[in-house]
């Protein structure tokens, strides 16, 4: 008798990161994208095979803005089932600040802090940015990877 062909669930995904990186102001950090329509996004993108999320995460933003990061925190995923793509925010924390931000030509446009979303994000931009009030969203110290100043003793005089 023949056996019969196993049907094993297989998902499969392309799994993607994105960074959510504050200033002390609260704004937040967005690149544009050079192809295409040249859409706004938060920095980042696809994991590569046998690659970690934090690896992907920390070179795809230092590709993007020259930025080094690590992740602090998870803060949500944006799943879309008919792309077959997931992606995973993490608020990140700024390791080493750098003078200037700089960005490659071939990949990315422009980039700066913006307190509202332009109108031309992409989908996943727009996804997180509609969830930023959420109570795992709001800022915590420390922002854009600075310490909060502890305040001064004073000495009673």
């Amino acid at each position: 008798m023949p056996r019969k062909k196993s049907t094993r669930f297989n998902p499969k995904k392309e799994v993607s990161v994105m960074a959510w990186i504050e200033n002390d102001g609260g704004s937040l950090l967005l690149v544009r994208q050079a192809a295409g329509q040249k859409p706004w996004t938060l920095p980042g993108g696809k994991v590569k095979r046998n690659e970690s999320l934090e690896r992907a995460l920390k070179r795809e933003v230092r590709e993007e803005t020259g930025l080094s990061v690590r992740a602090s925190e998870y803060l949500q995923m944006y799943d879309r089932p008919k792309r077959g793509a997931i992606t995973i925010l993490f608020r990140v924390l700024v390791q080493r600040q750098i003078d200037r931000m700089h960005f490659p030509a071939a990949e990315i446009a422009d980039l700066g802090f913006f307190d509202r979303l332009p109108a031309n994000a992409t989908p996943s931009a727009k996804f997180f940015w509609k969830s930023k009030d959420l109570p795992s969203l709001r800022p915590a110290w420390p922002k854009f990877g600075l310490r909060r100043k502890k305040p001064k003793k004073s000495d009673g005089r």
